[in-house]
């Protein structure tokens, strides 16, 4: 998966701002898979500091989960838990099938990737100065803690 420019929501202020989603489709998009699939939204929440995604909670028949969205680019993950600085990603594959085409769901095993120990690896991406910054800082695991974070 390729780190896209912005993606942690950081950048330098010499550095142009990342973009930043519609949240309100991406809260209707949370609405109709509830009903594709016969669930329900539990709660919807838009991105609040220092998380840099929206959640969706949602039950449907058998189990609870949740949706994230980056904030700045339409990238999701489905997820069993969305805690205090920790989210547990799952593969929901009924769930995924049903995500329109604008969106990218990425899989469990996309998230739970490594980051890198020798950070010049990830130059080829499209990271700025000041995610690096903040990748030196926090030293996140996965690229799934890049791209869902709580880094304030």
């Amino acid at each position: 998966m390729k780190l896209l420019y912005g993606i942690s929501g950081f950048y330098n202020s010499d550095e142009p701002k990342p973009p930043e989603v519609d949240v309100r489709k991406y809260e209707e998009m949370c609405y109709e898979l509830a009903e594709k699939l016969g669930g329900e939204v539990l709660e919807f929440t838009d991105s609040l500091y220092p998380a840099n995604f929206n959640k969706a909670y949602f039950r449907f028949p058998g189990k609870n989960v949740c949706l994230v969205m980056n904030k700045h680019y339409p990238v999701l993950a489905f997820a069993k838990t969305v805690e205090a600085m920790k989210i547990e990603f799952i593969d929901f594959p009924e769930g995924s099938a049903e995500i329109p085409g604008e969106y990218t769901v990425l899989t469990r095993d996309v998230l739970e990737a490594d980051v890198p120990d020798n950070l010049t690896e990830l130059l080829g991406h499209g990271l700025n100065k000041g995610e690096m910054e903040q990748i030196r800082y926090w030293k996140p695991e996965t690229v799934g803690q890049v791209i869902f974070n709580f880094w304030n």
